[in-house]
């Protein structure tokens, strides 16, 4: 699970910025508990409390997306570097910020807390476009922090999984410049046992999933994922989604039929990606999904055929599920594009109720989220609501709704003095006109 995810000089954000999950000590009686995990801590008297969701706001090109990139871009360096980099090869998310003569060259630093089991770790990286400066894992607890990983600048590579391993002190003796040593000896080094990294790898590629739904209508359907070949194979599987989303959401849908077919390419396109070199990605089948409506017929409805709030519907299933089902944080961009308010108010208090161990952050322009509904209280609480804004240099800011203490009491209505620009981050649009 994510705890804090921090950065600094990277893409819109130039200064630092930080996104945390850690619960605020709120006084209302209902919001003491609901939307809180509590995660016992070796070490430490008491559990560490964390939100089960944030909400990402502000206007259009502000930085609410690039707090998910960041995300995706650690997770991409710490985990996924040493398989995807070749030597000689720049650093892909080296995206500094550009409206700066000094900051377009700087090295970028990222970096974020989060929990393997029973304890509280932080994963720290520097680098600039060819080379990793600096990279550190480590154990916190209320002694300090104990260095499991330490590379610094000069090369060296020290910490406790170096220094207790010998195989592991083999494996970084000499490093790519591009890849990092977590991801390396996640790769090559002992996969069980005290020095092996897998359970620290696996915790940080759960912490930092990311997936941008803002395409997520355009179903790529003429060759599959894998998410669509379990919904075609695994039948509990595709009954859950059906029963706790499809349904669930009224889109008028009572059933599904799904199934795999043969891929048939036609000459010209195969020898088109022979040529590009990608025949060796395409799978021989691909998976066909086709919804049921309810009425008087029963014939299936082609996918394409479908709302795109419906192909919306089908395409968080798996993450969906995963919510539901499996311990990790997901940061999900433009979660509420093509969703009706009040299912997404639902998704969210959903996220909220659930008694598992996951998390969810997104972006969103959905202030009804902020207000009551149906009687019942905002389904976020003043600490899973974070905005961000642009300076006047062109630099993104983030910051927590929780920081306006007096301006926030539960007696205002957050969805109102938000758009009356209380709290910024929303767009001057006087100008525009015909």
């Amino acid at each position: 699970m994510l705890v804090r995810l921090f950065g600094h000089n990277f893409r819109s954000f130039k200064g630092e910025f930080e996104l945390s999950l850690v619960a605020a000590d709120l006084t209302r009686e209902e919001d003491r508990a609901r939307g809180i995990i509590e995660v016992p801590i070796r070490g430490a008297e008491d559990p560490l409390r964390l939100v089960r969701c944030v909400a990402l706001y502000g206007a259009n090109a502000s930085g609410k997306s690039t707090v998910l990139t960041a995300s995706r871009a650690l997770r991409w360096l710490g985990t996924d570097s040493s398989t995807s980099s070749k030597p000689g090869e720049s650093i892909p998310p080296y995206e500094p910020f550009l409206l700066d003569e000094k900051s377009c060259s700087a090295p970028i630093r990222l970096g974020c807390d989060f929990v393997s089991k029973d304890k509280l770790l932080r994963y720290e990286i520097t680098y600039d476009a060819s080379a990793i400066q600096e990279e550190s894992l480590s154990i916190l607890d209320d002694n300090g922090a104990t260095k499991l990983i330490d590379r610094m600048r000069s090369g060296e590579v020290r910490g406790e999984l170096i220094t207790n391993s010998r195989a592991n002190k083999l494996y970084v003796k000499e490093m790519q410049p591009n890849v990092s040593v977590l991801s390396k000896l996640a790769q090559h080094g002992p996969h069980k046992g005290k020095e092996s990294v897998q359970r620290y790898y696996a915790a940080l590629r759960n912490a930092t999933r990311s997936v941008d739904f803002s395409n997520a209508t355009q179903f790529q359907v003429n060759f599959g994922s894998l998410k669509d070949e379990r919904f075609a194979d695994d039948e509990n599987y595709r009954e859950w989604i059906m029963s706790h989303l499809i349904r669930a959401a009224d889109v008028g849908i009572c059933d599904v039929k799904a199934h795999r077919e043969q891929v048939t390419l036609p000459d010209e396109l195969r020898e088109l990606l022979e040529k590009a070199g990608h025949t060796s990605k395409l799978p021989d089948t691909r998976v066909v999904v086709s919804f049921v409506h309810e009425g008087s017929s029963q014939t299936p409805i082609e996918f394409s055929a479908e709302s795109s709030g419906t192909k919306k519907l089908f395409n968080i299933a798996a993450e969906w599920w995963r919510l539901a089902n499996e311990t990790g944080t997901l940061l999900a961009d433009e979660l509420s594009a093509s969703l009706h308010p009040k299912l997404l108010d639902r998704i969210v208090r959903s996220v909220n109720e659930a008694s598992g161990r996951s998390q969810l952050i997104f972006t969103t322009h959905d202030t009804g989220l902020l207000e009551s509904q149906d009687g019942q209280p905002p389904v976020l609480r003043r600490d899973q609501v974070y905005f961000t804004s642009k300076n006047s240099n062109g630099a993104s800011e983030l910051y927590a709704l929780a920081e306006f203490k007096e301006e926030a009491r539960p007696v205002h209505n957050i969805r109102k003095r938000y758009l009356s620009g209380l709290y910024g981050s929303i767009p001057d649009v006087e100008r525009l006109s015909l």
